[in-house]
């Protein structure tokens, strides 16, 4: 693992810049990158341009807390759910139809990114998995899960941010990570520039990825 607590991001990009140093070792591998959808499709863009890697997305959404939409209570992915077992004071029938929602939701948004599955695309490959940062682990831990399902060979999480909290929450399920800080609560304090990303900028960045002859030189030499 790698620590460095002085780090101070300007934006995402500049997060993967210092990211990207440290997973040299698999420029031109038989790997894909694959950012968690939102936020983890810039690292992920920056990632497959630098490593000369194929750029895929997996979407992931959040269950949020219906007393207080600022907390989560777990995430779902194509083919994984993650809940707090604390969390006993949820009506059930409130998780149940969330959860209905976001599988519709991330079906939809399956047939928009990918011309195949994600298992023809993933199956038998080093996945390195990217996002903005890890806080609680919810959508990182259904993202794994999700691409534990379709046979990779390895699963490499990298991110630029990490909790405490959130790794111990993916420690068991991946195979390597590696980060760049680890802060209890990195939020609004490590990342200067710290936008949302829409569904649309995510098929824009994926379009550019997928149009160009080199991973990423499209995108990035604007």
């Amino acid at each position: 693992m790698i620590v460095d607590r002085t780090a101070i991001f300007q934006n995402r990009e500049h997060a993967a810049h210092l990211l990207g140093e440290r997973l040299m070792v698999y420029k031109n591998a038989d790997a894909v990158v694959v950012a968690v959808s939102g936020g983890g499709i810039h690292i992920g863009a920056y990632l497959a341009k630098l490593l000369q890697l194929r750029l895929e997305v997996i979407p992931c959404r959040k269950i949020k807390n219906p007393a207080d939409e600022q907390k989560t209570i777990g995430a779902v992915s194509a083919e994984a759910v993650v809940f707090h077992e604390e969390e006993h004071n949820i009506p059930q029938d409130y998780i149940y139809h969330q959860i209905q929602l976001m599988q519709h939701a991330i079906q939809r948004q399956c047939k928009r990114y990918h011309k195949e599955t994600l298992r023809q695309l993933l199956e038998d490959r080093i996945i390195i998995l990217v996002d903005d940062l890890v806080m609680t682990g919810d959508t990182m831990l259904a993202s794994i899960r999700t691409i534990r399902n379709y046979g990779p060979l390895e699963i490499i999480v990298a991110v630029p941010i990490v909790t405490p909290e959130g790794t111990r929450a993916i420690a068991d399920e991946m195979d390597k990570i590696l980060y760049l800080t680890i802060e209890p609560q990195p939020m609004g304090r490590v990342y200067k520039d710290f936008p949302d990303v829409a569904q649309e900028e995510v098929l824009e960045i994926l379009r550019k990825s997928r149009s160009r002859t080199n991973p990423g030189e499209e995108f990035w030499s604007n």
